[in-house]
């Protein structure tokens, strides 16, 4: 795809010339493409029309984030500072991409309560919550809640322990991170006693 900077003749122009190759306009830039091409008896497979149904399912949400005034100006905010980005496409990848739990530090918790976790999350918008639950070996919930969010570093997390867990040995920290749009993504940890 080309991208055309300040050539008065194509500044501004969309659409097909001669079936051959397309303007597309997106944001104040102008950009050329071939013509796409697509063949009208293929029946879609079976993995089309799942990846068809996200794309629709994500037009929706950006359609809808979007219609919100106050979203789409945070929308709007971060697709500044990505070239030829709109607040609907920052959305609609935002819908597409889900979170990543890049690490959790487990090393001040000791069972006792007070003592923290600390969660590494992220997204390429917003990670909007992190729950941490803690289990025992054989299975069993000592506690579950919500990280509280570092206002300095954003993509840092705390965990305060609320309840002891005297059984430290092969605990298991569970730690899942949800975006705006709701995705998901966990990471699970198993604790070596001490």
């Amino acid at each position: 795809m080309a991208k055309i900077k300040d050539n008065l003749l194509v500044r501004g122009a969309s659409g097909n010339v001669g079936k051959q190759f397309v303007y597309r306009k997106r944001g104040d830039e102008t950009f050329i493409t071939r013509m796409p091409t697509t063949d009208k008896n293929a029946k879609p497979t079976e993995q089309q029309e799942k990846v068809r149904d996200l794309f629709a399912a994500a037009a929706g949400y950006a359609t809808g984030a979007i219609s919100d005034a106050k979203l789409k100006a945070e929308y709007q905010k971060k697709a500044k500072t990505q070239a030829g980005r709109t607040a609907y496409n920052v959305a609609f990848r935002d819908y597409l991409k889900a979170p990543v739990v890049k690490g959790v530090d487990a090393s001040a918790y000791n069972g006792t309560v007070g003592t923290t976790i600390v969660v590494d999350a992220r997204d390429d918008f917003r990670v909007v919550e992190v729950t941490v639950s803690i289990k025992t070996a054989a299975g069993v919930l000592v506690e579950e809640g919500n990280a509280i969010l570092n206002p300095i570093n954003r993509n840092e997390w705390f965990y305060k322990a609320t309840q002891a867990n005297a059984a430290l040995s092969g605990s298991i920290i569970q730690v899942t991170a949800k975006d705006l749009p709701g995705n998901k993504a966990s990471q699970v940890i198993t604790l070596n006693g001490s």
